[in-house]
């Protein structure tokens, strides 16, 4: 739930942009880090959903585990948010069509 009058700062209109769009987040605080995805979101906290498959000794009852991390605005030191990945031959593609095309003598001169 979205307040009217949210904060105008910068990590709160990221975290806002991950909460809207489902972009996974990775938050690091003091001493400790958290990733998943943004559920809720107010001017003091927002709330980290983490999706994972348990592991070997956990109990494999369940297809997937979750943790939900309340995390005080003021005591996040960093936010990281993925960005869009390229391949390297998409890289490669792009770099080829932005390049201008190497220019060839003419025989007939």
């Amino acid at each position: 739930m979205l307040e009217k009058n949210p904060p105008s700062n910068r990590l709160y209109h990221r975290l806002n942009e991950a909460l809207q769009n489902g972009s996974k987040i990775w938050i690091e605080v003091q001493g400790d880090r958290y990733a998943g995805r943004p559920i809720y979101l107010d001017s003091e906290f927002v709330e980290v959903l983490c999706l994972y498959a348990p592991d070997k000794n956990e109990a494999a009852s369940e297809p997937c585990l979750s943790t939900t991390w309340l995390i005080r605005l003021s005591q996040i030191i960093a936010v990281a948010y993925p960005s869009e990945q390229w391949s390297a031959d998409r890289f490669t593609r792009l770099l080829q069509a932005q390049s201008p095309a190497p220019e060839r003598e003419d025989p007939a001169a």
